[in-house]
Order: structure tokens, then sequence, then C-alpha cells
């Protein structure tokens, strides 16, 4: 018997699209314009989040989520 796993590598334009899929499933986008406007915020923080280290996005979250991961 062969095992075999499957891994799915996704890269940022990916994530970007779908996570403005998922914003236009709870928003409206009101203009076509907009679109191509929450697909560059979305991917524009993928770029953010893939240079950053850990410690620069922890000191991003709240206190009460930081003491309840520590």
């Amino acid at each position: 018997m062969i095992n075999t796993t499957q891994t799915i590598e996704r890269n940022k334009l990916d994530i970007a699209l779908e996570l403005t899929q998922l914003h236009l499933n709870r928003y409206e986008a009101n203009h076509p314009d907009q679109l191509s406007e929450i697909y560059a915020k979305y991917y524009a923080l993928l770029e953010v989040l893939d240079v950053s280290s850990s410690d620069q996005l922890m000191d991003l979250l709240p206190d009460e989520l930081k003491q309840i991961l520590d």
C-alpha cells in the first residue's frame, strides 16, 4: 500500500483572491473599481504579514488575546 498525501501550496495571489471573495460574500461592492481596490488591500496585507516577525504580529493583538496565548 502506498501512502500519499497531497500538499497544496497557495500563493499570496490565490489567498488575496479568496479573501476578496469572502469579503464580497459579506459586503457589496457598489462600483467595479471597488473590486480591484479590495483585492489590492488584501494583497498588501499579505505582503506585510509575510515580512513581519511573529513578535511584530503579536504586538498588534489586544492585551486580552495576548494573555490567552501566553
